[in-house]
Formats: C-alpha cells, structure tokens, sequence
C-alpha cells in the first residue's frame, strides 16, 4: 500500500529519492503465461494493483497474453487502483478488465491522506482513486471493500461514498473531507457497480446480478429509495428482508 511504502508507483515517493515501491512481482513472461493458462481453464486473474507502477505493468501483460489466447473477454480483475493514468483507464477498457474499485477510501481521511501528500505529492494525492472515468471508458467497474481491512463496508456506505466522495458526518464528526469529486458517480452506476457488474465479472450475468424472469432470486430489501431518496437517508438506510433462491429468510 502506497501508505506504507510498498505500493508500486510510476515515480518516486518524494520523501526517497530512488526508490518507486515495491515491484512484488516482475516477471512479465511468468505473468502471461499465468494468465494464459488461467484463459485455457475458463478462469479470469484477479490481481492486487496498488500504485500506478503496478497496473501499468499488469496491463501489459495482460495485452501480451491476449495476443496468444485471442481472447478479449477474460475479464482479469485488477483491485484498488489508487494512482491510474488516463492512458491506463483506456487500457482497462480496451482489454475488457475489470476495475475494481473501493469507494470507501475516497474522503480526505486523516492521517492516511497527509502521508499520501508528503509521499506522492498534493497534485497527484487529489486525483487519487479514479471511478468515473473508468466507466466513462466504458470498463465494467465493480466496487470492492478489502473487508475486513474496511471493516465498515455495507451497501448504503459505498453509494453514499462513491456520491459524495466523502463519509457520513455522523461517521466521522465532520472530521473528514470530500477528495476528487470530478469523479462522483451517480447512484445507478453504484448499484450496477454492485450487481449486474459483478455477475459479468464472474461471466454470470445469465443467472445474477438484475431481477429478471429466469435469473436466481436473491436479494436484500431496504426501507429508502437509492435512486430517489435523499443521499443523507440512503446513509442511514436499514434492511428489511433478504431472500435466498426466492425465499425470504430474514424479516425485521
């Protein structure tokens, strides 16, 4: 993580000179040959890729892999992406991978955001954590909440979050603040970014991932609108039911 110095980063951390992270694993040719075998199984690579550094290096073994599997719709799966280029976002899209993207870590939260400016810089800390434009790229963004090092993950959060780029003042007290608004995201993509997104992501859109007739049944209800309510009551909103294969097995 880019916090503790390890996250692989396209420039140098500011506070060591010569040093960009840690490139925990390099080996470009071993890479592609993983994601090759992973394609003759049916299987996708799902890889953690914090720093800009990294995912600029898993794109292009990803690239170099479909040139040998001819297969662009692996959906490989890269997690977090703290720092990302714009060229990047496009190299997401263009090789159909999926961003996996935590809007729980958007605010200006203390103290993790001042150690983020003093080793990435202010510039480059504020454009950190780029949602919209990855669907503006026409990537199939899923949100992940790297549980439990996010312990406080649910579903009203990460809407409320990936709107407001911030946390509930009830939450923090005021003490947080909103971090890259430009990439905000409307309620709908939120909801996608947690559903029928995710069951592309693990080529199951057939059968999950939206209500529809002759897809399995599951699904929690809330007492507020997600798409209408105000945000502030999306935050405080509570389940009501949760029904597995079309049965209801809890009720409030």
């Amino acid at each position: 993580m880019t916090e503790a110095h390890t996250g692989w980063q396209n420039q140098d951390y500011l506070d060591q000179p010569g040093y960009h992270g840690n490139e925990r694993y390099n080996d470009h040719d071993k890479m592609v040959q993983l994601i090759v075998e992973a394609d003759k199984e049916g299987m996708s690579v799902h890889v953690h890729s914090e720093g800009g550094g990294a995912t600029h290096y898993m794109l292009g073994c990803i690239e170099d892999a479909e040139k040998i599997t001819g297969n662009l719709d692996q959906r490989n799966v890269l997690a977090h992406l703290h720092f990302v280029t714009d060229e990047d976002i496009r190299r997401m899209a263009a090789t159909g991978s999926v961003p996996a993207v935590p809007p729980l870590w958007t605010c200006k939260a203390s103290p993790m955001y001042e150690q983020e400016v003093a080793y990435m810089g202010q510039e480059l800390t504020d454009q950190a954590y780029p949602i919209k434009s990855f669907y503006d790229a026409g990537a199939n963004v899923v949100f992940h909440s790297d549980y439990p090092v996010s312990p406080m993950m649910d579903i009203k959060l990460s809407i409320y979050t990936a709107e407001k780029r911030d946390y509930p003042k009830e939450l923090t007290g005021g003490a947080t603040a909103p971090r890259n608004i430009k990439e905000a995201i409307t309620r709908e993509q939120s909801l996608r970014a947690m559903t029928i997104n995710v069951a592309r992501q693990f080529h199951q859109e057939h059968r999950l991932g939206s209500i529809e007739f002759g897809k399995i049944a599951n699904m929690t209800v809330y007492d507020c609108d997600f798409l209408h309510d105000d945000i502030e009551k999306v935050a405080q909103a509570n389940i009501i039911a949760t029904i597995v294969d079309g049965e209801e097995v809890y009720k409030a």
